[in-house]
């Protein structure tokens, strides 16, 4: 993995997104029937979220005060920790029939700024190009199109429809990777890239 792809990983989002799935599994706990087996499910739930959780501290997460925080905001609710930083979310990510290279746009606001596999080529000023939610967006740069590509699983999205469509529970096992495709927020409202990625 590249320095730039650790700059990248939605870590701060991915530890926020699991302590949110932790305190509605908790509540739901709560207002379990004692000694049901929804409640032994839900207590087994709350474990792999806190393993998951646990395992993203210790693995990218190395100041021992900082981890103390996310601990206590997951068990106490806590004000949110100062850090690691937010990433700036993916606006687009897509790539070239002709040289096969993978832009990708990020920001927040009015600038972007514009990836080539992996290198920071420029900034832009955010026209609003990359707001609407038709399928098919394409971006240009030095004569070369890209078109838009998903990371994203199938299954992901499956579980983001249902959930949109109430048939089925917040995808909260899914928020990692839609976290890290520009799909979602931390509160898992869709992005227009979502409503790109649900039209395809």
């Amino acid at each position: 993995m590249t320095r730039t792809d650790v700059q990248a990983l939605p870590i701060r989002e991915e530890l926020d997104a699991l302590a949110r799935n932790y305190h509605h599994l908790r509540e739901e706990h709560r207002r379990a029937r004692p000694e049901s087996s929804t409640r032994r499910r839900l207590e087994d739930r709350l474990l792999d979220v806190r393993e998951r959780f646990e395992r993203i501290l210790d693995e990218w997460v190395p100041d021992e005060s900082l981890r103390e925080e996310w601990r206590r905001y997951l068990d106490e609710g806590k004000p949110e920790p100062s850090g690691p930083p937010a990433i700036e979310p993916v606006v687009f990510r897509g790539v070239s029939d002709v040289t096969g290279s993978v832009a990708e746009l990020r920001g927040a606001g009015d600038e972007l700024r514009v990836w080539i596999d992996g290198t920071l080529i420029e900034r832009i000023v955010d026209d609003k190009a990359f707001t609407g939610t038709a399928p098919d967006v394409k971006f240009k740069l030095n004569d070369v199109e890209f078109h838009e590509t998903f990371a994203a699983s199938r299954e992901s999205l499956a579980a983001l429809r249902g959930f949109l469509d109430g048939q089925l529970p917040p995808p909260w096992d899914f928020a990692q990777e839609l976290l890290a495709d520009g799909i979602i927020d931390v509160h898992l409202g869709l992005t227009p890239r979502a409503h790109r990625a649900l039209a395809t």
